[in-house]
């Protein structure tokens, strides 16, 4: 599949919202909602959304699809978990559409769900969004503390996952904390004890 950048993105969510006739909300996941509201750059192939595709846009975006030459799905995302409170955070991208609201998950919320796959192109992603605008280390810490106990992912694998998205952004001092305070908290204790890191 061809990967699309954030202008690419953009003209095709226009050709979409051109054939909208009422206002429509698609919350946007993933590398699509990175490019299009956080910097970054890599390209992604599809718009994935974390809520169920609004009948009212599936003719929209077939046809947008026909009109921009754009082969750019929209899919729901059947693998994906969040922050429990991400629903709060959300945010407008504010892309001067009629009918369409494009909403993506604030960029922490992003960060660590783009973080829990652990693939090398989903940090990459979230280094390109710490590039253009720095994430707060504290933010995250305490994000995933308090809000990703419910991941169906082995504890273990995310809290390494984790981790080493600590030391991408922040180093290998801030890695270190990081998993001193998860070790002083029960619910990640076991998780990240004596994890293999030198």
């Amino acid at each position: 599949m061809d990967s699309h950048g954030a202008a690419e993105l953009v003209r095709f969510l226009k050709a979409v919202d051109s054939r909208l006739t009422a206002p429509t909300r698609l919350l946007v996941i993933g590398g699509a909602a990175a490019a299009l509201h956080y910097g970054a750059t890599r390209g992604t192939s599809d718009i994935d959304t974390f809520a169920s595709i609004p009948d009212e846009i599936l003719e929209p975006a077939r046809l947008a699809r026909e009109e921009t030459g754009l082969d750019i799905p929209v899919a729901f995302a059947t693998v994906a978990d969040a922050p429990y409170d991400y629903q709060d955070r959300l945010e407008v991208v504010p892309l001067m559409l009629v009918n369409l609201e494009v909403v993506v998950p604030e960029r922490h919320d992003l960060a660590l769900m783009k973080m829990i796959r652990g693939y090398d192109h989903d940090l990459q992603v979230i280094v390109q969004m710490h590039e253009s605008s720095p994430l707060s280390f504290e933010t995250l810490l305490t994000r995933f503390q308090a809000e990703m106990s419910h991941v169906i992912k082995d504890e273990r694998i995310l809290a390494i996952n984790f981790l080493l998205l600590v030391e991408r952004l922040f180093g290998r001092d801030r890695r270190n904390e990081a998993q001193r305070v998860l070790e002083g908290n029960s619910r990640w204790r076991v998780a990240s004890a004596g994890l293999p890191f030198d």
